[in-house]
């Protein structure tokens, strides 16, 4: 028997000032600021535990993330508590009780990615920090032709950039790419069973590529059958980046939303 009672949350958070998701000794982490702030609500060990590992200046709206606690407490209250205590740049969407066992990056069947670009000769006013502001002119209907190839399983070593704790599996399912334009913002959804270190990123920096031109449509079949990293773009900023839907076993993989993108 577990003896940590745990809880469900969906959180998000501005990246800009954290280096990163994973707990880090003597950085700002949003693993390591959830951990200090349950623990001043009740006292004991704390383990947090997310369904993604978000590096420094990605950002989240709807990250999955189980908390456990020596002591069981009211949810509402332990939820309304961590409101109170969480910096400004976090925010706990909801919070319920997590079945046992339960573990968000485990049981996640569905991710949902979201990459802002602000497309305007003049740098972004409010949003510097939440978009990727390119120049040149580019055609979002020529990226999403382009994105077509990269739909269904296929091996993704070519999008995937190393790392330490990088696996062997470079096997994944994209089931979505919705590219869209709403006057200078150009968005990329990206929706799939799982992603490889920088994955998206590197998917967005290839794409750019082609909607300035310096690609073909076609290139992102190549580039995917080749399976070597040295053939793809380079890869996207983190700050346009923001992880918005986990789906966990039980439920349906998210979907690529349509209309303007609000946050």
């Amino acid at each position: 028997m577990d003896p940590l009672h745990g809880y469900r949350l969906v959180i998000g958070y501005d990246g800009t000032d954290f280096r990163g998701w994973q707990a880090n000794d003597g950085f700002r982490t949003v693993q390591g600021v959830l951990a200090d702030s349950a623990a001043v609500i009740v006292p004991g060990p704390v383990d947090v535990e997310g369904s993604s590992r978000t590096d420094a200046g990605v950002h989240a709206l709807g990250h999955l993330v189980r908390i456990r606690l020596s002591t069981s407490v009211d949810t509402h209250h332990f939820h309304r508590s961590l409101q109170g205590v969480t910096p400004g740049d976090i925010d706990v969407v909801s919070c319920e009780d997590a079945e046992p066992g339960w573990h968000p990056r485990y049981d996640a069947i569905g991710k949902r990615y979201l990459y802002r670009i602000w497309n305007a000769p003049s740098r972004p006013l409010f949003g510097a920090r939440t978009h990727w502001w390119v120049r040149q002119q580019l055609d979002h209907e020529r990226m999403q032709v382009a994105a077509e190839a990269l739909i269904g399983r296929h091996d993704f070593a070519a999008f995937r950039s190393q790392s330490k704790d990088a696996k062997d599996d470079t096997i994944r399912t994209v089931h979505q790419i919705v590219i869209q334009r709403y006057g200078q913002c150009v968005s990329i959804q990206v929706v799939g069973d799982g992603f490889l270190y920088r994955m998206v990123r590197n998917l967005v920096g290839t794409l750019v590529e082609v909607g300035r031109g310096y690609r073909d449509v076609e290139d992102t079949a190549r580039i995917l059958a080749s399976t070597d990293r040295e053939n793809a773009g380079v890869g996207a900023p983190p700050l346009g980046l923001f992880l918005m839907e986990v789906s966990c076993q039980g439920q349906e993989v998210p979907r690529c939303q349509s209309g303007p993108l609000s946050l």
